[in-house]
């Protein structure tokens, strides 16, 4: 344990490749002998990996953008062209020179563009009392990603529940693992998975041979309950329904955290599932 408190405050710029050559080998070392601070560098390896394709996925260029930025390219040429008619070529950047200023300039504006986008957007859903993914449409397809995750998802990306509490910065809520003993739930795992425009927790296990994933998430911007029936289960509200022949169970609490369960047990048993998380 001494010397895992010792290599801890290194591990982020071992990732980032900040540290001496010496202070390299010996973390190397560390992670060979230590399986948790193993874990915790491919933890976050795999949450920076899913926040650039999350970044990405967000970012799409436009024809419009692509017409602005073809059309400045095409004027600053015919600038350089006049300028060279008039024997000023030495004072001017060659259009050579401009190129990859330009790219530069212009991915620089689209990641902008993106990110000022994102956040009107979602500021403008926050002042109107409304949900980003408010709409029937988009809770549909938020539900699809969710069965679709628990049904070809490939293996959990780390094992050990202790390193829940560090995904809560990606999920933006606690994560804390269910107490799913009394029906024979046996733990395999948890990754970070894209929900639309958010992520959230995906924590697998078996019941009975059963697959079983509890996903845990922002409430307030994952409305996955908005388009599954309401019933009570021992007094507590749970939204229910199936897809594509997976059942879907969800529920909210106080603190602003959801869960949703995905199974191909029946809606009942979700439904139970789902209600005993607290």
């Amino acid at each position: 344990m001494s010397g895992c408190r010792h290599f801890v405050p290194l591990l982020e710029p071992f990732r980032d490749g900040e540290l001496s050559p010496a202070d390299v080998v010996d973390v190397e070392a560390h992670l060979v002998e230590c399986e948790r601070c193993a874990e915790r560098v491919r933890l976050a390896h795999a949450m920076r990996a899913s926040l650039k394709a999350a970044v990405r996925g967000n970012a799409a260029v436009t024809v419009a953008f692509e017409e602005r930025i073809r059309l400045a390219l095409a004027a600053e040429r015919e600038r350089e062209e006049r300028i060279n008619t008039h024997e000023a070529q030495g004072r001017m950047l060659s259009w050579r020179s401009i190129m990859p200023i330009a790219a530069a300039a212009a991915a620089v504006m689209v990641w902008a563009a993106s990110a000022n986008n994102r956040t009107t957007d979602m500021d403008g859903a926050h002042h109107a009392g409304m949900d980003v993914l408010a709409s029937p449409a988009s809770v549909e397809k938020l539900l699809e990603e969710l069965v679709a995750n628990h049904q070809h998802s490939a293996g959990p990306q780390f094992m050990e529940q202790g390193l829940l509490p560090q995904l809560e910065s990606e999920v933006g809520v606690p994560v804390k693992a269910p107490n799913l003993k009394q029906y024979g739930a046996r733990w395999e795992g948890v990754s970070i998975v894209p929900v639309s425009n958010q992520r959230a927790a995906s924590l697998r296990y078996r019941i009975a041979g059963h697959r079983l994933t509890v996903y845990i998430y922002d409430a307030s911007r994952v409305p996955v309950r908005t388009t599954l029936e309401q019933r009570l289960v021992r007094d507590e509200p749970v939204y229910v329904g199936s897809r594509h022949g997976v059942s879907i169970a969800a529920t909210e609490r106080n603190n602003g955290v959801g869960y949703a369960v995905a199974t191909d047990l029946n809606n009942d048993e979700s439904a139970e599932l789902v209600a005993s998380i607290y």
